[in-house]
């Protein structure tokens, strides 16, 4: 099993904070871009909105969650031996496939995880998207508490 990522919130406070964390990132990471940009001043003013740090913000959180990486035996030994094994799992694609990327919530009592063949990188991305539009999002606006 392969473990990708960084942030691993197991209950909403340090979801929280780990979201907080991402924020001054998220506003160097659009500062620089646009600079790269040759944004003048007013440009920037005018582009770099709230939502869009804001977006920043929510993609630099997802992409730096905690993946777990395995061949579908290794996935179902997992959940079966873990304290998820009779919690809610969030499975995308299909079960005909021989890998699986997963990201245990335990605050949320769920599991989030989607199959691949091929595509690692693509199929990680995906589930870090999806883990939090499903999960972290309405925790981090403050509507699941």
């Amino acid at each position: 099993m392969e473990t990708r990522g960084a942030f691993a919130p197991t209950t909403r406070e340090e979801a929280l904070d780990c979201y907080e964390t991402a924020g001054p990132v998220a506003r160097v990471v659009v500062r620089e871009t646009a600079k790269a940009m040759k944004f003048d001043a007013d440009e920037y003013a005018d582009r770099v909105t709230p939502a869009v740090v804001e977006t920043a913000r929510d993609a630099t959180f997802a992409e730096l969650l905690c993946v777990h990486v395995a061949d579908r035996g290794t996935f179902d030994e997992w959940l079966e031996t873990s304290e998820f094994a009779a919690k809610d799992v969030i499975e995308l694609g299909s079960e005909h496939v021989d890998r699986v990327a997963w990201h245990p919530v335990p605050f949320a009592d769920a599991v989030v995880a989607t199959t691949f063949q091929e595509g690692t990188d693509a199929a990680v991305s995906t589930l870090r998207r999806n883990a939090f539009g499903r999960v972290y999002r309405d925790v981090l606006d403050g509507g699941d508490q």
